[in-house]
């Protein structure tokens, strides 16, 4: 390679380079496993303020301090913002409690949540106006049981040993519950909707 295509070769590599560096961004990683990305950010005694790339608002968004774990910088440093005390989680446990909730986000799924709470909306249709509470109470019931990481809903990657650890699983089995109660409640009341609508329907021709 002569020195000409040497000098042309540095050059594209230097553009590619700027270009990851512009695209790259802080990740504000919170105590529920999601994540923000942040252009920039600041911490301070009550909250996390930032702003995300492109962002037109005026003023910074902010987050409660208290719900973050650490800040991810673009550089891939990591800046840590939880403080454990003697009735938390050490570091090291917080850090596995939100590895857990971030696999069940990812892995959870339970179809059979969905069409259980479908019929029971549906079915407490015949019920009028008394049904309304219905799907909720499902919900609750729904929310007495925890769910399991099943070996289905881990990554095939991940070492099986960090499922028998308490920290893994009880962020896993909050993660997973909360899904659980939100899809119930969405889809009981979409199938009380549509028993209440066909109700309705079936009265209006007979």
């Amino acid at each position: 390679m002569n020195r000409k295509n040497c000098l042309r070769l540095s050059v594209f590599i230097l553009f590619c380079l700027i270009g990851l560096q512009g695209k790259s961004q802080n990740k504000i990683l919170l105590i529920n496993g999601k994540v923000i990305e942040a252009e920039t950010y600041s911490i301070g005694d009550m909250f996390v303020t930032y702003k995300k790339a492109g962002d037109s608002r005026s003023t910074p968004r902010a987050v409660d301090r208290y719900d973050v774990f650490s800040v991810i910088r673009r550089d891939s440093s990591e800046e840590i913002v939880y403080q454990p005390d003697s009735l938390d989680f050490t570091l090291e446990e917080a850090r596995r409690y939100i590895k857990g909730e971030q696999i069940a986000l990812e892995y959870y799924r339970r179809p059979s949540t969905s069409v259980s709470s479908a019929i029971i909306g549906a079915g407490s249709s015949i019920l009028s106006f008394y049904a309304l509470p219905v799907p909720f109470l499902y919900g609750v019931i729904l929310s007495r049981f925890n769910p399991k990481p099943a070996k289905f809903q881990l990554p095939e990657t991940m070492d099986r040993a960090i499922v028998n650890d308490e920290a893994f699983r009880l962020g896993y089995q909050k993660a997973a519950r909360n899904m659980k109660i939100q899809k119930s409640l969405k889809w009981g009341y979409i199938g009380l909707g549509v028993g209440l609508t066909t109700l309705i329907i079936y009265g209006a021709n007979h």
